[in-house]
């Protein structure tokens, strides 16, 4: 008990040297690190339709890019290839765009281009890409139809957002909206950060008059997009961009990513949930918990560097953020199967008992079996339980190694990680150890004898339940299950 007192005012201090840190102004995008959000707004004049394209990449898919512009492979970006790569970038995003205007395709011209790195978290980049694609029309007297599709990333997490704006002709259909919603993909809605806008194709109708019509029509005006970006902070990849290694600010980091870490266990995910409704009826110990933490941690940091592995060697035949559901889909199977062999097990126990009891009861006598006595602990199920609950590697882990190969502080960011990691065992260690003293406090109250039968029998099916949400959410996010 002194034991698990001690690891609570350690977290408790880990915590506020975390909230009292002040951080760099470095900071994550509003969507995530994996995203590709793109913005198209359409034009339309009499004689000439613009589309003004924005692509903004956050800060992993930017550090994938990196080794297509960097061709001299110097560590650097110069001009000429800065040149170059945007060069090919515009082609090869104008390809993968489609103008038509009453079913004949347009050809779109760029007109101007601009290629920036503004700052993101960890010491890495993000890319802002602004062109402008220019297409003659020369519209006749009357109606006519325009079509428009975006086919850019298509496969990339990210906001898809189109917007269409008329220019001395009368717009009389629009199946997009004439203001856009993220300011050219500089403010995101943060209503809508958990379910971003997926627009791709604009179908639009429009009508030319006579007094419309010119030969020579004044260019629509396009303000520059800012190219400052509203981002949440990440404190984890924030350290790894600190200016001074000194041994002090070593040291300050370590202790610092310890408390992130701790944290990090306490928000959602980790299955702290069904370690909490394993532990309810089973005969565990400190040790079982420890095992669990140690489980949970070691698979989330091998996790992080696997996935670093991919991003850096394998994202042209696999896309790590694609990877994050099918995890979450096998880390709800393997709950599933957990919890079913509990629930089954704890079922036969459960009715062998009251099989004893009724025998007992027929020769007047009694023996009163505790749950601990009937549900036995499986070191293989803590295994499977450990290894589901740390199968989601953190993003945040993620862009601190990036960001350590990019700054050339390697070994800086696995210390930074695995003291990240040391964190987040501490506290499922603790709320193990919090668990197993809970339930050795209810065997000893007064509750009703058959509720304490029956509740390893429940957390059971509790266990089962949270595996099936965690598989269903899973399969939304795949597309093979639709509400």
């Amino acid at each position: 008990m002194k034991l698990l007192r001690t690891a609570i005012i350690l977290f408790c201090t880990f915590a506020a040297l975390v909230f009292a840190t002040p951080a760099p102004s470095a900071s994550a995008h509003p969507l995530g690190n994996f995203t590709i959000n793109r913005y198209s707004r359409i034009e339309v004049s009499s004689a000439r339709i613009r589309i003004h394209y924005v692509l903004d990449m956050a800060e992993i898919p930017t550090f994938q890019e990196m080794s297509v512009m960097d061709a001299n492979h110097d560590g650097k970006v110069d001009d000429g290839e800065h040149d170059g790569y945007l060069r090919a970038k515009v082609e090869q995003l104008r390809q993968a765009l489609s103008l038509r205007a009453d079913g004949a395709s347009l050809a779109l011209k760029p007109s101007a281009s601009q290629l920036t790195f503004p700052a993101g978290q960890g010491g890495l980049a993000t890319t802002r890409i602004v062109i402008n694609f220019d297409a003659d029309m020369r519209a006749s007297l009357g109606a006519h139809q325009l079509d428009y599709r975006d086919d850019n990333y298509g496969d990339r997490l990210g906001w898809k957002e189109i917007v269409l704006r008329a220019d001395g002709v009368s717009l009389t259909r629009s199946s997009v909206p004439s203001d856009d919603r993220s300011a050219e993909l500089t403010r995101y809605p943060d209503d809508m950060l958990s379910s971003p806008l997926d627009v791709r194709e604009a179908h639009a109708a429009f009508d030319v008059a006579a007094s419309e019509v010119s030969a020579n029509p004044s260019p629509i005006a396009s303000a520059p997009a800012p190219n400052i970006l509203d981002r949440s902070r990440d404190q984890l990849a924030e350290l790894i961009a600190t200016q001074e290694l000194s041994v002090t600010v070593i040291a300050f980091s370590l202790l610092t990513a310890f408390g992130l870490g701790a944290l990090h266990a306490l928000s959602p995910g980790h299955g702290k949930t069904i370690v909490g409704a394993y532990l309810v009826g089973s005969r565990g110990t400190a040790k079982h918990a420890l095992f669990l933490g140690l489980t949970v941690t070691l698979t989330h940091t091998v996790g992080v560097f696997a996935l670093g592995l991919i991003t850096l060697f394998a994202s042209q035949f696999i896309l790590p953020e694609q990877l994050y559901p099918w995890l979450s889909l096998m880390s709800g199977v393997l709950v599933v199967a957990i919890g079913l062999s509990l629930f089954t097990t704890r079922l036969r126990h459960f009715a062998q008992h009251q099989f004893a009891r009724t025998h007992a009861h027929s020769h007047e006598h009694t023996h009163d079996h505790s749950p601990d006595e009937n549900v036995p602990l499986s070191w293989r199920n803590l295994l499977a339980l450990g290894i589901s609950g740390g199968l989601l590697p953190c993003p945040s882990a993620l862009v601190v190694l990036l960001g350590a190969i990019a700054l050339h502080r390697v070994a800086f960011g696995l210390i930074l990680i695995v003291a990240f990691s040391m964190g987040l065992a501490g506290v499922l260690t603790a709320i193990g150890w919090l668990l197993v003293y809970a339930g050795r406090f209810v065997a000893r109250a007064r509750v009703p004898s058959r509720v304490m039968e029956l509740l390893p029998v429940g957390s059971a099916l509790v266990v089962t339940m949270l595996g099936v949400i965690i598989a269903a959410q899973a399969l939304l996010q795949v597309g093979w299950l639709r509400l």
